[in-house]
């Protein structure tokens, strides 16, 4: 028999919301939904959270947390520099399946919070620097590899790869499909070509 483990009362309100804001969006949520279906009392959402902005903000933390250590696994253990490079636009081909070509969870609320100041934007930022951290650090990698990729500039070519992975989640979200993902794959090959 397997030991299930008890979250707190405000571990179930982020897990609960990290699934409403997913699915449903930021604005289509209410928080009486995520009291009703997080099982708490309004007074412990309250005690938890002043708002929902505020809770917002800890789902994103939570989920950047949650990102960011799918994209180190998917280059964990990957010895050869050229494949570590490859293995992040090839792991959200699995990511937009799994998740049904529901996006980026920060793409989404960015979407939906067009106040380039307010506090829910700053942490969609945060994460995305965080995702530009991660391929710096793999391209830096491969242009010191070998003659062969030498002449990288590793700025430009963090701006190219990131804007590629963005346009391929949006367009595989809206086509509901992975030809977008699989034409991504082609075109970051060819960034290092």
């Amino acid at each position: 028999m397997q030991q299930q483990i008890k979250l707190s009362s405000r571990e179930r309100i982020i897990s609960t919301a990290n699934d409403l804001f997913y699915r449903q969006g930021y604005h289509q949520t209410g928080i009486n939904q995520i009291i009703e279906e997080s099982g708490v009392a309004k007074a412990t959402f309250y005690s938890n959270f002043k708002s929902k902005e505020e809770l917002c903000i800890e789902y994103l933390r939570e989920r950047a947390r949650m990102d960011t250590n799918a994209t180190k696994n998917m280059i964990n253990g990957i010895q050869d520099p050229y494949e570590r490079y490859m293995a992040i636009i090839k792991g959200i081909l699995g990511y937009m399946v799994e998740t049904d070509f529901r996006g980026c969870a920060f793409g989404n609320i960015a979407a939906e919070i067009t106040e380039s100041s307010n506090p829910i934007r700053k942490e969609v930022k945060h994460h995305e620097d965080g995702f530009r951290s991660i391929l710096k650090d793999v391209i830096t990698d491969l242009k010191n590899s070998g003659p062969k990729y030498q002449k990288i500039d590793v700025d430009q070519l963090v701006d190219s790869y990131n804007l590629i992975v963005e346009g391929a989640v949006v367009m595989g979200k809206i086509y509901n499909d992975t030809w977008p993902i699989e034409r991504a794959v082609v075109a970051v090959e060819k960034l290092v070509e």
